[in-house]
């Protein structure tokens, strides 16, 4: 997908999604596009790499929904990663914390949520 296509389906997409899973106890988060994977983001470095391919991250507390594009093939792929990250902007962040220690992440009942979120995406896509 090129750049303008991606921005045209989260233009589209995203206010929807805002307003089907309402607000969460934080201002809404912001997306960005503009790091390739989670090692570029933290590390400062565009081009560092490692083994995590994730498509997706949220930072909340910095009000920030990154996307890795690079890691995102298609409509399908970029609306579940909003919704995703989205749903988890919508937990109770001590709760989500708490989980986190308590369980895998396969097992996590907020990461069970937000999967369970992303079946949704037909809703938001422009086709």
């Amino acid at each position: 997908m090129k750049t303008d296509e991606i921005q045209q389906i989260i233009n589209h997409a995203y206010p929807l999604i805002q307003k089907y899973y309402g607000k969460g106890k934080l201002n809404y988060p912001k997306i960005d596009t503009s790091h390739k994977n989670t090692y570029a983001l933290h590390s400062g470095e565009p081009e560092a790499t490692g083994e995590h391919a994730a498509s997706s991250i949220a930072e909340y507390h910095k009000g920030t929904i990154y996307l890795y594009l690079p890691n995102i093939k298609d409509e399908e792929g970029l609306l579940r990663a909003i919704i995703h990250e989205y749903t988890h902007y919508t937990q109770d962040s001590e709760l989500f914390a708490k989980y986190r220690d308590m369980y895998d992440y396969d097992e996590d009942p907020t990461e069970i949520e937000a999967h369970k979120n992303e079946e949704n995406w037909q809703m938001f896509s422009r086709k």
